[in-house]
């Protein structure tokens, strides 16, 4: 981290804007998140909180400036932005870069915390997926894929990377229900239709929903995240589409519970078992910091096979570490065992840190 010179938002003696810097910031250290609190900017580099400017950086007026300057291009966020406990979720470019923003107040003043997003998502080989699993995963034709993990651990960009996948190889329609948009995707092979909440539809199980009668093959629902979004999933996976959808577990044996809950007391029975034959693979990750700077998703990997369906069914996830372990081949994958296969790469207390799990 000594690289890392703070104060580099100085901008009184300096021919580059606010955001020309961060930007440059952003590409030169790998900047995975920024926050703007307090007259500060901070950023995240291997998860790290480092320093982008000094205490005197900003004056009060100034700084609000650089946050408000977040929706000068969007006049309906900027009367939200005006109104009491503003709470704004949207996707901004500043300097030529993306990024993915919420903006909060905090102790009375406005604060901000920004992704910075790549124009392109990588491919599913680029960040880890064996052969087998993207064969597999890309492969269904209808059915349930879910994506989890904890905040911040790349879901959005492992969905994206298998969308980008499936654009350049199939012929298929696509329609994405996002908040905000994130990867903006040009048609290849596929023809997508990408939608954000608050903006083109009201909500995830509205935008679900609306897609039922676009035609598509497949659904891709940013966050399952409510009892309405899951319904909605249930019923796309189960007339014949391929839906992808993440949700907030920190392990795929979670998984099911989590989709479960979500749903009213009555539908869980009925839902466990729709779920038990649509589910047609989990995944779930976090990062780890490497030895040699950067992160990596260290992964589960479940694939539908007959027992995956009757596990479900039967409520017995907690075998779900045994099915994975005893199909590698097939492309699945433990935890265990991907924590041992990037042992030799990863920063010192990584390995022991997740080990146990």
């Amino acid at each position: 981290m000594g690289a890392v010179v703070t104060g580099c938002l100085d901008v009184r003696n300096h021919a580059l804007s606010e955001w020309e810097m961060i930007a440059a910031f952003v590409r030169q250290h790998g900047c995975s998140d920024l926050t703007f609190n307090r007259r500060n900017v901070s950023g995240k580099v291997d998860n790290r909180v480092v320093r982008l400017s000094d205490d005197d950086a900003f004056t009060k007026g100034d700084f609000e400036g650089l946050v408000r300057s977040l929706v000068s291009h969007r006049p309906d966020l900027a009367i939200k932005l005006s109104g009491p406990m503003p709470s704004l979720d949207f996707s901004v470019v500043k300097a030529g870069m993306r990024f993915r923003v919420n903006i909060v107040q905090a102790q009375g003043e406005l604060t901000a915390s920004l992704r910075p997003l790549p124009e392109n998502p990588p491919l599913p080989k680029d960040i880890g997926f064996g052969e087998m699993a993207v064969k597999a995963i890309t492969g269904y034709a209808s059915g349930l894929i879910i994506l989890s993990g904890p905040t911040g651990s790349g879901k959005t960009t492992s969905m994206a990377s298998f969308i980008r996948g499936i654009n350049e190889t199939q012929a298929v329609k696509i329609v994405t229900i996002e908040d905000p948009i994130e990867y903006e995707f040009k048609n290849v092979k596929a023809e997508i239709v990408q939608r954000e909440v608050g903006t083109d539809c009201r909500s995830f199980a509205a935008g679900t929903r609306d897609a039922m009668r676009q035609s598509p093959n497949i659904l891709c629902v940013g966050e399952i995240r409510d009892g309405e979004t899951a319904k909605a999933a249930f019923y796309a996976a189960e007339t014949g589409h391929l839906v992808f959808g993440t949700v907030h577990a920190d392990k795929i044996l979670e998984v099911p519970s989590r989709l479960l809950n979500l749903l009213p007391t009555e539908d869980k029975g009925p839902g466990r078992y729709v779920l038990s034959k649509v589910a047609k693979a989990f995944i779930s990750q976090r990062l780890l910091r490497l030895r040699d700077g950067g992160r990596i998703a260290a992964r589960e990997i479940l694939l539908h096979v007959p027992v995956m369906s009757a596990l479900i069914e039967k409520g017995k996830e907690h075998e779900f570490p045994h099915l994975m372990r005893s199909h590698q081949p097939l492309g699945m994958i433990d935890l265990q065992s991907d924590l041992l296969r990037l042992r030799g790469r990863l920063a010192q207390g990584e390995y022991e840190k997740y080990k146990e799990e």
